[in-house]
Order: structure tokens, then sequence, then C-alpha cells
């Protein structure tokens, strides 16, 4: 079959992202178990974490769930770096397609283009895969919490314009061990959610609190809402309503967090927003 008659009715950005979606869940179809496992672990890795907060156990009932997400966590970094060889060799042979085939041949040359354009959106993806997995050295250091939410607000402000963040801090919340760098990756990301959920004008509110012997920020918006058969699977890797997600945002939030010793909650009601706490302990 040649190469114009196997591109009539060319398929979209859209098709070709599916498409090449679904030559990866080929490679790799214990993806999604992966996925699944991981969210079940940190469920019961946050419930323990619960119960030892509340007094009801010691903290010896948290290194089960913390080295089966350890473990975890290991397997999906040798995922995503055998993942990216198929993609390499894909790539290079577009490369070459597309520097060899006559300049007069549009279609083949807009196909390897395509092709190139497409393997690096999934490198892309790969490269937050391995961010997700890999073990984080977390340097803390006490924080004032309002200060530093402070500075990721202007600094998001500035990249989204068309956002109205507001905030309301309690006077009462003391210092937080916190890596900043790292926990500025987890507001940016609950912002930048809130930011996709609402419409362009709509106020997006971060709020701090003493809760729970701890500090909480929470992240509100009034944007489109959560199902509620989506709420349980919004931390798990890959889970995502998004036509362009990753599906690893909330997923690398809750790492990070809970590295922190700390716990993300959502609450959310179609229609009316969300709101996403973050609980740290002080």
């Amino acid at each position: 079959m040649g190469v114009g008659r196997a591109l009539r009715g060319r398929p979209g950005p859209a098709a070709r992202r599916a498409y090449l979606d679904r030559v990866v869940a080929r490679l790799f179809p214990a993806r999604s178990q992966l996925a699944q496992e991981y969210g079940a672990a940190l469920a019961q890795r946050n419930a323990a974490l619960r119960r030892v907060q509340l007094g009801l156990s010691s903290r010896d009932a948290l290194e089960p769930w913390t080295e089966r997400l350890a473990a975890l966590g290991q397997l999906t970094a040798g995922l995503a770096h055998e993942l990216r060889n198929p993609l390499g060799s894909i790539r290079t042979s577009a490369e070459l397609l597309r520097r060899n085939v006559p300049v007069e041949n549009e279609i083949a040359t807009e196909m390897a283009a395509n092709i190139v354009d497409e393997v690096d959106r999934t490198n892309s993806l790969v490269t937050r895969f391995l961010d997700f997995a890999k073990p984080q050295s977390l340097r803390t250091k006490p924080t004032e919490l309002g200060t530093f939410l402070d500075g990721v607000v202007a600094r998001f402000r500035r990249s989204h314009p068309q956002a109205t963040v507001i905030t309301n801090y309690s006077p009462d919340v003391p210092l937080v061990s916190i890596d900043a760098e790292w926990m500025e990756r987890v507001l940016d990301n609950l912002l930048t959610n809130a930011a996709q959920a609402s419409p362009d004008g709509a106020t997006i509110t971060v709020k701090t609190q003493l809760a729970d012997n701890g500090a909480e920020f929470a992240v509100i918006d009034r944007g489109s809402g959560i199902a509620p058969k989506d709420l349980e699977s919004v931390f798990n890797p890959f889970f995502t309503t998004k036509p362009d997600g990753t599906g690893l945002g909330l997923a690398i939030v809750s790492k990070i967090v809970s590295e922190h010793g700390g716990r993300v909650a959502v609450e959310s009601s179609p229609g009316e927003g969300t709101v996403v706490r973050v609980w740290l302990p002080c």
C-alpha cells in the first residue's frame, strides 16, 4: 500500500496521540496494574499515618507500606527506562525517514515530523514518570508557611494572568519543616489544576489553618468539580480526566507530601468546585 493511500483521511493530532498511547500500553500492559497497586499502597500508608497521628498505633505501622511504596517506585523507574529504548529507536527511524524522502513527498515528510513530535511528547511523560518514581532527597528547614505560599502564588500569577488567586492565612500557623523547592511543585500543580478547572477570572483561594496538631494549606476553586466515582482514583498514577493529561501531577503531589510526613485530601462536588487540603506536621 502506498504512503498516499495509507494516509488518506489522515488523523488529527488527538488521534495520533491516542494511537501512540495505545502503543505504549501494549509495550507495558502492567502499567495499569502498577498504578492500581501504587494507589492502594498509598491509601493504606496514609490511613496508617492517620492512625499514628491519632495515637491509635505506633510509627512501626507505617514501615510495611513505606517499603511497599519504595519497591513499587523502583519497579516504575525500571519500566520507564525500558520504555525509552524503543522510543529512541522510533525517533531515530523517523528522523532518517524525514531526511531521506524526497522534499516533494509532503505526506511522508509530515508523517515523519508527526512521529518525532509524538515521541518527544511521550519522552516528556517518561521524564515525569521518573520524577515520580525516584526517591527524593529532601532538604528541609523551618519555614513560615504564609511567606512561602505568597512567593509561589506571586510567580503563579505572573505566569497565569487570567487566574485570580486570593489568600487567606491564619496567624496562628507555626513554622513547618519543608523542602521549599519540592513543596513549590505541590502548590504550583494544585494551582494549575484549579485554574484549568475554572473559567477565566474565577477566584482561586489559598488558605491556611491549624489542623490536627499540624498546619494545613488548602487550594479552593469554584470550577467544574470531580465526579464522585473519580475521587478515589485522583492520586493514582496515570489516572486523568483531561484529554491531554498525563495522570502524574497529583500522584507526584501526594508522593512529595507523603515524604514530608504529611497527607493530601480532596473534597469536590461536580459543578461546585474542589478543595485540596495539604496537611503537614509542625
